[in-house]
């Protein structure tokens, strides 16, 4: 029976070491080797425990015969193969252990890209059929505030502003991207009056990651009248609302 028992654990040991470089290095891999290896440990401790078992009862029965000397002969091989077996198991823990350390900085790294990739951009634009001259102005969330007189852009923030045409019927432009969350106040002012139609009828629309947004009609009627048309509100995962 300990032939029998030896020679199983001895062959296990011998596929087991045959397979191993074609492992997979993922943590659920090393896992599954870890706990085989548990497995065989197990089992020889089993059948070690057996083995002496057997030892005693031949030495108590007969001294020391050639039974026991063979038994004793199987005992130290299973000794030796609970060795081998356990620094295999040693190594595949560690190399588990480093499978998900591994795991866990690629959840990271998908984690960040998950977030990069949730971040939005934002192209608005005003438009109005009259001559006169519309300005935009929009005041991103660190209070920043985008015009055209000199401030198409600014420096140390992202965004910028540009018109198709100094005189009107026009229409002004501003984008952004990867933009940072937080409300966006966006406003028109009428600058200019070289038109006798009034009032002058603002229109405009933001595009973003998900799709678009009308923003309502603003009627400016008086010089200098400035008014807000929408407020954007961009959360933590890059969605867009506008109010």
């Amino acid at each position: 029976m300990l032939d029998v028992i030896a020679g199983a654990m001895a062959a296990f040991l011998i596929i087991m070491v045959i397979l191993l470089p074609y492992y997979d290095k993922t943590s659920v891999d090393a896992q599954a080797q870890v706990e085989a290896l548990q497995r065989t440990v197990a089992g020889l401790e089993d059948a070690l425990r057996s083995a002496r078992a057997e030892a005693e009862a031949a030495r108590a029965q007969a001294g020391e015969t050639a039974d026991a000397a063979q038994l004793h002969r199987t005992i130290a091989e299973l000794q030796d193969a609970l060795r081998a077996v356990q620094a295999d198991a040693a190594l595949a823990e560690a190399t588990a252990s480093a499978a998900r350390a591994e795991s866990a900085r690629e959840a990271q790294r998908a984690e960040g890209l998950a977030r990069q990739l949730a971040r939005t951009f934002l192209v608005l634009y005003v438009r109005w059929d009259t001559l006169d001259d519309v300005d935009l102005h929009v005041v991103d969330p660190s209070g920043a505030e985008f015009y055209w007189d000199g401030h198409k852009t600014i420096r140390g923030r992202p965004g910028e502003l540009s018109e198709d045409s100094i005189i009107g019927p026009g229409n002004e432009v501003w984008e952004i991207r990867d933009a940072p969350a937080g409300e966006y106040k966006i406003e028109v002012k009428l600058y200019g009056i070289r038109d006798a139609r009034k009032p002058v009828v603002v229109k405009g629309r933001v595009f973003h990651r998900d799709g678009s947004s009308v923003f309502r009609d603003i009627s400016l009627t008086r010089l200098g009248e400035r008014r807000r048309i929408a407020t954007i509100d961009v959360d933590a995962q890059g969605g867009v609302s506008v109010r």
